[in-house]
């Protein structure tokens, strides 16, 4: 706007300058004194045209000065954050990186878990062989390291449609043989990524129970094991679609073909005649949404269908499972799932699976869940609190099989640094046997973690 008043000036000084020519040629020479008025005029109408032309030749090379600083103040930024991003790669590559002869980038990763614990109770060394790590033991103290993992992640290829390879394992020192520990594989997989699916291919826990309870003291055998968390890490093949219907709201669908493990159904029927280990059909629907970068929600349904072959019969193992994590504060937190089913001892549930009644094998019906609570008081200090259970059938289990299990525990969790986690926590645990009989457990336990 500016720019068109001087412009419109320069128009009007020259629309004078040539009234005034044709005014000379069409009429008398005018008188001294109005000539001399004349010239003024034109006189002040140059100089004020001069002075805008300077002024506008100022204003362009302004305009055209601008963009040029602000490219270079962006392109300075751009190149701080740069060296910044490129320093804390440069720093997270020295501690964390490991040679490959593929030359891939591949991250060690782990804990080293110190727990020291104290069991008081009624003493059961069957039941705690069967379900190991919260189980009636003897009575007394001891330490580990065996729960330590040692685990190893990687980045692959990029692959046709935009996609990645990428993978992990982990592994730790829980399994014995006459007394010694030896190296075990926990979980790991192989996972073709693209934005909306996944193939995975490797070992992990059953896709219709994803949560577990957070522990350090009970890491090798998860907590909750035979009392609502179906745990076994097992061979299995999933696939994954993923579906965003807002910038805060995810469907997922999963299916896998996973593979039980039968040495879990170690009941009435003599293992040697049951199958070790039979093909399942699972799946798993869940939707989440996230309020903010601190409190979500997600909810998830999921089937498991598969045959127990045992005595040279077929028996149905079938359960369907719900899980749920409610974040509406950033201080609260509640997890859990429910299960429901038959013979799902091969999942990791409570054994047995099956039973033989009246010369049958049957199934074993039961329902199990868990459910906990986390209250993240400080960016350091965290309290949990949870409980599970699972109650069996009865009908085919001999009086001194167990028919359910009750477990609550509580710990506390403090960070005293970035990557040391110190921990104290205590539980209880209640079996019920067919007979009615009731033996119970207290732990405690002190652990400490250093996370790497």
């Amino acid at each position: 706007m500016w720019l068109k008043r001087c412009l419109n000036k320069v128009a009007m000084a020259a629309l004078v300058i040539y009234g005034g020519a044709r005014l000379a040629t069409a009429q008398e020479p005018p008188v001294p004194a109005t000539m001399q008025k004349i010239l003024d005029r034109l006189d002040a109408l140059e100089n004020e045209n001069q002075a805008l032309l300077a002024e506008i030749k100022s204003l362009r090379a302004e305009v055209k000065a601008q963009p040029q600083e602000a490219a270079a103040d962006t392109h300075s930024g751009d190149m701080n954050d740069r060296v910044a991003v490129a320093e804390n790669r440069i720093a997270e590559q020295a501690q964390t990186k490991v040679g490959s002869s593929q030359r891939m980038p591949i991250t060690l990763t782990g804990m080293i878990l110190f727990d020291s614990s104290l069991i008081h109770g009624t003493h059961n060394p069957a039941f705690q062989q069967s379900d190991g790590d919260y189980g009636e033991g003897a009575p007394g103290g001891g330490a580990t390291l065996r729960q330590s993992i040692i685990g190893l992640s990687f980045q692959g290829p990029h692959i046709a449609g935009g996609g990645q390879i990428n993978g992990e394992i982990s592994m730790d020192f829980a399994s014995t043989v006459n007394g010694d520990d030896l190296f075990r594989i926990r979980n790991g997989e192989i996972t073709f990524d693209w934005k909306s699916r996944s193939v995975t291919i490797g070992q992990d826990k059953t896709i219709i129970a994803p949560l577990q309870p957070t522990s350090f003291a009970h890491v090798a055998v998860p907590a909750l094991s035979g009392a609502g968390n179906l745990w076994l890490w097992r061979p299995q093949i999933k696939y994954e679609e993923r579906h965003q219907f807002s910038s805060s709201t995810n469907g997922v669908f999963q299916g896998a073909l996973f593979l039980t493990d039968e040495t879990y159904n170690n009941g009435a029927v003599a293992q040697s005649y049951i199958e070790s280990a039979r093909p399942a059909l699972q799946a798993r629907l869940s939707l989440s949404h996230d309020w903010s970068d601190r409190t979500k929600w997600s909810v998830g349904v999921g089937a498991h269908a598969s045959e127990s072959h045992a005595a040279g019969k077929s028996i149905a193992s079938r359960v369907v499972s719900s899980d749920i994590l409610f974040k509406p504060l950033p201080w609260l937190e509640l997890s859990g799932t429910l299960l429901h089913g038959e013979n799902f001892a091969n999942l990791g549930g409570l054994p047995t699976g099956v039973a033989v009644n009246g010369g049958n094998i049957i199934p074993i019906k039961g329902t199990a869940g868990w459910l906990q609570i986390v209250l993240p008081v400080t960016r350091r200090l965290t309290f949990d609190a949870y409980t599970g259970r699972q109650v069996n059938v009865k009908l085919g289990l001999t009086p001194y099989q167990i028919a359910g299990t009750l477990v609550y525990a509580g710990n506390i969790l403090y960070r005293i640094g970035p990557n040391l986690i110190l921990g104290f926590e205590g539980g209880h645990e209640d079996v019920v046997y067919a007979n009615r009989t009731l033996i119970f457990a207290n732990r405690y336990d002190a652990t400490l973690a250093f996370l790497f």
